[in-house]
């Protein structure tokens, strides 16, 4: 993966509990300063098991990531296992005048160097018949569908942009934007791809079901386009993506399942570092149950098969022709007082490659044990601030690199390799 993704990934931050409620929050006039972090630090003496994941880390913590893994920076969950991050959000909402709210956000990140990853004002009642549609201009996180466990976006549609969220159709909440890629914004000169994300949201289902449906397309733009000579076209087709997802429960007890299936691309249009299939299906499911008022459980399977027709193989630099990843993440929290608690985080992973060659075809697979003690401002499973000191082993076992591209860097060892990483973490948010 690029470097440039250890500031997409990981910020989950405070969505951990905004994602079970999408709506969004009213803009109260004056300044408002929320943020997440966490940081930490590892020690292996072990063989690096992925130089590209260790680099991206750049904490000391031998990173599992199973070779052939192009959708999330760690295999096998995140604890003990990630990179440090830092968000911090400015919001200065307006004083209201005319039944109109407006505010505008920003947000600083870091986590390999500093940027501003966020940019934008909104304004809710400009129409008075629908005072709850929010207009929006600027860039942003948009159109995410989070995981918990493996920190990643099933589904984004990051950008620069415009758009009209949570406009109240009766059904449900429908909102519309257009982006484009937030993390190349000044590489103007060619173009890039533009996407046209929808939604409608909080469909309401029998048995305290809610449904949110998706349907975004994609096209190349820019001066590229009227250059006879370029290939900017054959290289970024136009692409869809049409998912759904289906949520029941609070932040203490839920389920979530997702299904999406795109074209021509991967989990995002607008993230144009990300392989380009010709098809590929995603599927997830994730959950936590409070089991006992002190012992929970977490858990997520996730699931990516893409495909690679002739022209998806041109066009990413690669022999493969379909990949079909699987991973399971469980986490265990039992809460001995308000000051304690003890996790075990256990996780699965497995990508099975065919190739044009059947010689290259493979399974490369591996798994993550993490235990880790912990500290923290109270025993709630969602109470932060909180400190863990871990320890993490990870074996992985790889028959095939026919995943990587031609101009790959990543340095990976064939066969089967194994790494102890002890350490301490914390997180934070506010």
């Amino acid at each position: 993966m690029p470097k440039k993704t250890s500031f997409v990934f990981n910020s989950l931050t405070l969505g951990l509990l905004c994602s079970f409620s999408h709506a969004s929050s009213v803009i109260e006039p004056g300044f408002e300063f929320h943020g997440y972090a966490k940081g930490g630090l590892g020690i292996s003496n072990d063989p690096i098991l992925n130089a590209e994941a260790y680099d991206w880390a750049a904490n000391g913590m031998n990173i599992f990531r199973l070779a052939g893994n192009r959708y999330s920076d760690s295999s096998g969950g995140r604890m003990g296992n990630e990179a440090n991050w830092l968000e911090l959000h400015f919001n200065q909402g307006f004083t209201h005048d005319h039944d109109m709210a407006w505010g505008l956000n920003a947000n600083i990140v870091y986590g390999d160097e500093l940027a501003l990853d966020e940019l934008y004002t909104q304004a809710d009642g400009v129409f008075t018949q629908h005072s709850n549609a929010r207009f929006w201009a600027g860039k942003r996180y948009y159109a995410r569908v989070e995981t918990v466990l493996n920190d990643m976006q099933a589904l984004s549609s990051d950008g620069l942009g415009f758009g009209m969220d949570d406009l109240d159709v009766g059904a449900g909440l429908f909102s519309i934007g257009v982006t484009r890629n937030l993390y190349n914004e000044t590489n103007l000169e060619s173009g890039d791809m533009v996407a046209v994300s929808s939604s409608l949201r909080k469909i309401v289902l029998p048995k305290q079901i809610e449904l949110d449906v998706f349907a975004n397309f994609g096209t190349f733009m820019g001066p590229a386009v009227s250059d006879d000579n370029s290939n900017a076209r054959e290289l970024n087709p136009n692409a869809y993506q049409l998912a759904f997802k289906l949520h029941r429960g609070d932040y203490f007890n839920n389920d979530e399942f997702f299904l999406r299936y795109s074209h021509n691309t991967s989990m995002s249009i607008t993230r144009t570092w990300q392989q380009t299939p010709s098809y590929q299906i995603g599927a997830f499911y994730q959950g936590l149950k409070h089991i006992t008022e002190d012992y929970r459980i977490a858990y997520i399977w996730s699931h990516e098969n893409a495909h690679f027709d002739e022209a998806a193989r041109k066009r990413n630099y690669t022999e493969q022709v379909d990949a079909h990843w699987n991973s399971l993440v469980l986490r265990n929290s039992l809460a001995w007082n308000q000051r304690t608690s003890t996790e075990i985080e256990t996780g699965y992973e497995q990508v099975r490659f065919t190739a044009t060659d059947p010689a290259q075809d493979g399974t490369n697979s591996g798994y993550k044990l993490t235990v880790s003690q912990n500290l923290h401002a109270g025993s709630g499973y969602w109470d932060r601030p909180v400190i863990r000191f871990f320890i993490t082993y990870a074996n992985m076992d790889v028959e095939t690199l026919v995943y990587q591209h031609s101009n790959d860097g990543e340095q990976i060892k064939m066969g089967e390799s194994e790494a102890t990483t002890i350490g301490a973490q914390f997180e934070a948010w506010w």
